[in-house]
């Protein structure tokens, strides 16, 4: 059941980084085509701007948990090189249980702050467009919470987080 679980939520990741790596390339294409427009003083949808602001925290929130699950992110091995394999393991499931925490606390405050943009309708004005602000903010929970069970994932499983090879990456 647990390999069933584990196969889903990385099934999960895997689509929300496919996610974020089309939205990457449609930021492109909207940052090329406000720029030519905007070069060849032509009308240009203002949205395109919305739409890329807006992808910034939509690309690093979908994208974010699978980098750490696959130990992307970044991180100093310094330390974690120059102690013995046992210290290494309580310290890099140390590290993963802050960095768990940390995550948990952002996703709850986040979360908070989702709720009440959809609760009392917040509004962001971007330019002439009113944007309802939860559009942005539901992700950061999201994101967050997912990012807190990937570090979790290095508290309790087989793997730590670090390898204990300073400079050199799995």
């Amino acid at each position: 059941m647990l390999q069933l679980l584990n196969r889903a939520h990385e099934w999960l990741l895997r689509g929300l980084m496919g996610v974020a790596a089309i939205y990457l390339g449609l930021m492109m294409v909207a940052i090329i085509y406000a720029t030519v427009f905007r070069a060849l003083n032509m009308a240009y949808s203002g949205y395109s701007f919305v739409f890329i602001e807006y992808g910034f925290i939509y690309c690093l929130m979908l994208g974010a948990p699978w980098i750490v699950r696959q130990r992307g992110h970044v991180y100093i091995e310094i330390l974690t090189a120059t102690v013995s394999p046992g210290v290494r393991n309580v310290l890099s499931r140390f590290i993963a249980l802050v960095s768990t925490l940390v995550c948990l606390l952002f996703a709850y405050y986040s979360g908070i702050l989702a709720a009440d943009d959809i609760r009392y309708a917040e509004i962001d004005v971007r330019g002439s467009f009113d944007i309802p602000r939860w559009i942005v903010t539901i992700m950061l929970p999201i994101g967050f919470g997912l990012m807190a069970i990937e570090f979790a994932r290095f508290i309790f499983g087989k793997e730590t987080m670090h390898t204990g090879q300073a400079g050199v990456h799995e």
